[in-house]
């Protein structure tokens, strides 16, 4: 098995700087990195929630290769240690970011949300527009990340959880899978994850989940583009840490 490095719980200092923020969103001119360590890596997303959703008309942000052309300020929001994740409006324009120097792999899961059964997507989406970053207890982490790490290719296999073909370019079957249409809640681990989520944002549904292995030669999506495009019923994204191994 490769070396788990799991949740930073040993230095202090870190772990209780971003403990104190974890339940504020951010505002909107913020810059949030949580790489407090030393730690040569960096992965995580960049935000810009001012620019229009739609994107059209004489002032876009984006030209046609999706490269922001706009003034309005971003926001970065790293995602190093395991368990650390955000949530935020699936409206809001977003690309994958990483500066992975060493021979790591971090596993992240890009949860899809729905309204739940008792709430609209209108009444959903007014009580979401801000970003929430936070990170989860290491019980409710722990044993997931260890059988995505350990099971990449046997329980979250490509044949049995394919990613699409395309997605702002080609996606490579080898790092990325799409546990669709509810499939997760057949993976146990996965399944006790999604929960997790499900109960303490209640205004939620998890529709389906894309995991993402990211190393030095592969980063995930990189170009501008909105989680909305994946549905119309889809409100929310959350993106999580789920591991990091060291080869």
């Amino acid at each position: 098995m490769d070396n788990y490095v799991g949740v930073n719980l040993s230095d202090t200092s870190d772990f209780n700087t971003f403990a104190s923020m974890q339940s504020d969103p951010m505002r909107k001119d913020e810059l949030l990195n949580t790489n407090f360590s030393a730690n040569v890596d960096d992965n995580g997303i960049v935000f810009s929630s001012e620019c229009p959703p739609a994107n059209d008309g004489a002032n876009k942000c984006f030209n046609a290769s999706r490269e922001k052309i706009c003034q309005h300020r971003t926001q970065t929001v790293s995602l190093n240690l395991v368990g650390q994740y955000m949530l935020f409006p699936a409206r809001w324009w977003h690309h994958g970011y990483f500066n992975i120097r060493t021979d790591s792999t971090y596993y992240t899961a890009q949860l899809f949300c729905t309204p739940s059964i008792d709430m609209g997507a209108n009444q959903t989406r007014q009580k979401n527009k801000e970003m929430t970053v936070n990170q989860l207890d290491f019980e409710d982490v722990n044993d997931v990340s260890n059988d995505v790490m350990n099971n990449w290719d046997t329980t979250y296999s490509h044949l049995r959880f394919p990613p699409c073909k395309a997605f702002d370019g080609p996606i490579d079957p080898a790092t990325n899978r799409h546990l669709q249409n509810d499939s997760f809640r057949s993976v146990p681990q996965m399944n006790a994850l999604v929960k997790v989520f499900e109960e303490t944002y209640t205004r939620l549904r998890v529709q389906s989940v894309w995991l993402i292995k990211k190393s030095k030669t592969n980063g995930g999506f990189q170009t501008w583009h909105r989680d909305f495009h994946l549905g119309p019923d889809i409100t929310a994204t959350i993106v999580v840490n789920l591991g990091v191994c060291e080869k």
